[in-house]
């Protein structure tokens, strides 16, 4: 579960300096309680009730290039569920850059959302009458194809759902791939067959035959990440800067991380300062300008992944954003 804690400091409510915390842990979400966020499959065997789902999204038409993730929320038929994922843009022809872990069964996409290069939220909802569904088979990866998304109105979205062929690989060979196909999202027909009858015979055993079991491993890591935002005079807009920055809070998260795999014990504050701009409604500017934590991969993931955020902003602000990092 995520938990948000807002605290304002200062003598005055209105004019106080505002600072926000945010926590979460290793399974939490951003989102509302009864919506869930999946998480991001690394090549690890799935559960026998378990598939994957990649989509390729592209931004077109925008007076400005859109370069923020497209939020994507399902609803599972069989478990009643929502449940959301965020999906970076990639080009046609590149390997997906995201592959998201889901319960097998039948899905509703629900809604589409983005942030333009203005700031504005902007979104594409279902039409209840005519649902768009996908299928998501056990031990595979479902395509959902390429949706081409263009601004309509003054916030919504046209989105065009296209299937093109399948452009998941990999590096070894089928046969000891962990997939055991790539189908079709909305027909379920294959597309490709990689492990195929031996992978999904491995989950029903849960691959305990050790001549086929990959070689991973499997922990549990309880993560907190708290951050406290402060826009020094603006901080009439620091609820917004915060709301932005939270919905892209796993990539954040994901940093952190990959460094803890080289560094298990790793813990500590990282301070960046910021600038918004106004012209482009992003982070134009970020640098490290103190904290405990010396990993320079982190440091420069967590900027990149800052520079890419649209902050909702109609004024060019200085900030400074606070990152306190712990594991148990």
């Amino acid at each position: 579960m995520t938990f948000f804690e807002f605290c304002l400091t200062g003598s005055r409510r209105v004019a106080c300096s505002l600072a926000l915390f945010f926590c979460l842990c290793s399974c939490g979400s951003a989102f509302a309680a009864n919506v869930l966020a999946v998480k991001e499959w690394r090549g690890e065997y799935f559960k026998k009730k378990e598939g994957g789902v990649f989509v390729k999204t592209s931004a077109v038409d925008f007076p400005q290039v859109v370069t923020s993730n497209i939020q994507v929320t399902l609803f599972g038929i069989i478990q009643q569920q929502y449940y959301t994922f965020s999906n970076t843009q990639v080009a046609a022809a590149a390997s997906p850059r995201e592959i998201w872990k889901f319960p097998s069964g039948k899905y509703r996409i629900e809604r589409i959302e983005l942030m333009d290069h203005a700031g504005v939220k902007r979104s594409w909802a279902a039409n209840p009458n005519s649902p768009m569904a996908i299928i998501v088979p056990r031990i595979m990866l479902s395509n959902l194809g390429l949706w081409t998304i263009r601004p309509a109105g003054a916030t919504g979205l046209s989105i065009k759902f296209q299937m093109i062929n399948n452009s998941y690989s990999e590096q070894g060979s089928a046969s000891e791939s962990s997939v055991a196909a790539v189908v079709n999202g909305f027909t379920g027909s294959i597309q490709k067959v990689l492990g195929g009858k031996k992978v999904i015979e491995g989950a029903d055993r849960e691959y305990s035959d050790d001549n086929t079991l990959r070689a991973t491993a499997t922990f549990t890591r309880q993560i907190g990440m708290y951050y406290r935002v402060d826009m020094f005079k603006h901080n009439r807009y620091a609820k917004d800067v915060m709301g932005a920055i939270s919905a892209f809070d796993p990539k954040i998260r994901e940093c952190y991380t990959k460094a803890l795999n080289q560094n298990g014990a790793l813990k500590g504050d990282l301070v960046f300062q910021v600038v918004a701009s106004a012209k482009t409604g992003t982070i134009r500017q970020a640098r490290k300008s103190k904290g405990s934590i010396a990993e320079g991969p982190m440091i420069d993931c967590i900027i990149e992944e800052l520079i890419q955020i649209p902050m909702p902003v109609q004024e060019n602000m200085l900030g400074e954003l606070t990152f306190i990092f712990e594991v148990k």
